[in-house]
């Protein structure tokens, strides 16, 4: 999904852009198969300002999502305020492989992909790890069960293994 702002006659001072649109976060979740829901509607702001090799692009992204805890899959609340600033050089409009181009040349007019823009911004903006909470406990690799709910017997069954013991006796001599 792309959307080209318009970059001619922009005056000095620059413009703003505000993008609410959420089903455009859903596409865009959707296309990189990501379980993310909106929680808060996200809003963003772009600001654009001329220069004469480029454009500055500053931006702001709010809002709250909602995606699965990455240790016990329970819906985790992630807040967004993200501010961001890049510049846009007019020689770097050739397209980079596997990257989509973010400015491009319309005759004699410039145009932005914004929506390339928010979406990079975005992915940053995450959480590398998504958790419902800090000391989030996960889920029992051996029944599954969520620890953070209940408690299973896996844990003592496995202090109680042969090999749990063999273990706890080894010692590591640091020389």
């Amino acid at each position: 999904m792309e959307h080209w702002i318009t970059l001619t006659n922009l005056p000095a001072s620059g413009r703003e852009f505000l993008f609410e649109d959420q089903e455009v976060w859903k596409t865009l979740w959707a296309d990189a198969q990501y379980d993310i829901h909106v929680h808060t509607p996200l809003v963003a702001t772009i600001s654009v300002f001329p220069h004469a090799d480029g454009f500055l692009v500053k931006g702001r992204l709010t809002g709250a999502v909602e995606s699965p805890c990455h240790r016990c899959m329970e819906p985790a609340h992630i807040e967004l305020r993200h501010n961001f600033e890049l510049f846009e050089a007019l020689e770097d409009i050739d397209e980079v492989e596997g990257e989509e181009p973010r400015l491009r040349r319309v005759g004699a007019d410039w145009e932005l992909n914004s929506t390339a823009i928010l979406w990079e911004e975005f992915v940053l903006a995450m959480p590398e790890k998504i958790l419902c909470a800090d000391m989030c406990l996960g889920l029992c690799p051996r029944c599954g069960k969520n620890k953070n709910l209940e408690s299973c017997a896996c844990a003592t069954a496995a202090q109680n293994s042969v090999l749990a013991a063999a273990l706890q006796r080894a010692q590591i001599k640091i020389m």
